[in-house]
């Protein structure tokens, strides 16, 4: 594991690079941790970023983008988009493949992953995949779980009305695609994706809703919900079964994808 300094174009951000065993150039994925945009780190995300290593046979970039109140929309998805960048341009010194290259993110970095691969679509670089695990991905909070599961557990709506007024003030800027994927024109030509989401979750309709999204406009995407879980479960690793099952079926298909370039069957439930 190695601690970078990624230039952006407002200074650098931290980052922390995962290498699988051996010295082989391989496959990689930039990882965006949750925290609503105003919390998370490096380390928060430490567990789930080496699982995804070990598990996937991934190199993997975490990356602390700039967080809100202090860093307001668009600071994290600039951050989000120059550190992929970076990451592709100094592939061969990372030992990682160019052409075998993901995003991925959980709850707002699901959303910060998600609309960073829909801007790679033309300007690149290019990619294999996208993984999102309990994205928000509608910052009008429109999607019906939003009031079915309102009183969480660990995200309620009001956490979440929280976190968006701390990031994103203008309301105006929550109907662009930028903040809300969902709204996104058109899908076609988006990476296939990965979406994995919890079922009592205020954003699990947003992880829904993109699903169908991708795969009407023809993208190749595997969705699976788990019944009876939280939102971001799969951070509970180890102490939920679910989320250890999560995890390394996140980290598999993931790479499966990255590697072969196909996201397999289309939306399903688990």
């Amino acid at each position: 594991m190695t601690e970078l300094a990624i230039p952006v174009r407002r200074g650098s951000v931290n980052a922390r690079h995962y290498r699988p065993p051996g010295e082989s150039v391989g496959p990689a994925v930039v990882y965006l941790h949750g925290g609503g945009f105003v919390r998370g780190s490096l380390d928060s995300h430490d567990r789930l970023c080496r699982a995804l290593c070990m598990r996937g046979g991934l190199g993997v970039v975490s990356v602390a983008y700039r967080l809100a109140p202090e860093n307001q929309f668009p600071a994290a998805h600039n951050d989000a988009f120059d550190a992929l960048r970076w990451v592709s341009q100094h592939a061969g010194e990372l030992m990682i493949d160019p052409t075998a290259l993901a995003v991925a993110g959980d709850s707002s970095g699901g959303a910060l992953a998600a609309a960073t691969a829909l801007a790679t679509r033309s300007v690149g670089p290019p990619l294999k995949a996208q993984g999102l695990l309990c994205p928000a991905l509608d910052a009008t909070m429109s999607s019906g779980s939003v009031d079915r599961y309102h009183a969480g557990p660990l995200l309620t709506r009001e956490g979440l009305a929280w976190s968006y007024d701390q990031y994103v003030p203008d309301a105006g800027d929550r109907r662009s695609a930028q903040v809300s994927p969902l709204f996104e024109e058109t899908l076609a030509a988006a990476p296939p994706a990965i979406i994995i989401s919890a079922q009592i979750d205020p954003v699990a309709d947003d992880a829904r809703r993109y699903a169908e999204a991708l795969a009407t406009a023809g993208v190749a995407v595997k969705a699976r919900e788990y019944a009876g879980m939280p939102h971001s479960f799969m951070l509970l690793a180890g102490v939920l079964e679910d989320g250890e099952h999560a995890l390394t079926a996140f980290a598999n298909d993931l790479a499966e994808l990255v590697k072969s370039g196909r996201a397999g069957p289309g939306p399903c439930a688990s």
